[in-house]
């Protein structure tokens, strides 16, 4: 496993009343797909989290979790599986009105950072090549 993992999720933690649909929606679009590196669908409700205020809604991680290629070895047509995930993620938007946070975790230093937000029906790829440090011409 790489270093890096990009994550792709709804943004919010209020997921009840949509949950079970886009999870069944995240299998269904990883498995009718071909992956370069196979995501993996993520679905984990932080129950019990102490730093929360009384009365908070607990955070939760649903969506996609996508292993990416170490700087340097990126395979022919690699940025292919983000771009299928972002217009993926436009389209969930449309049917559900929710908005989708990307972001990288680095797993050596244990940290992750939000980059680029799906929140309509046209994202713009070219500023998530910018913010992902994507060389020009690399597909």
């Amino acid at each position: 496993m790489g270093r890096y993992t990009l994550f792709a999720y709804v943004d919010g933690a209020d997921l009840d009343a949509v949950a079970s649909d886009l999870d069944t929606r995240f299998a269904q679009f990883v498995s009718e797909n071909a992956w370069h590196e196979t995501p993996s669908v993520v679905n984990q409700r932080h129950v019990g989290d102490p730093s929360q205020t009384p009365g908070a809604v607990p955070g939760w991680d649903l969506g996609l979790n996508i292993p990416l290629p170490d700087v340097g070895q990126e395979p022919q047509g690699w940025f292919r599986d983000i771009e299928k995930t972002v217009a993926f993620l436009a389209e969930l938007h449309g049917i559900t009105g929710r908005e989708f946070i990307l972001g990288v975790h680095d797993a050596i230093q244990g940290v992750s950072e939000d980059l680029f937000s799906v929140d309509g029906p046209t994202p713009n790829l070219q500023e998530l090549r910018q913010v992902l440090g994507v060389r020009e011409g690399a597909r």
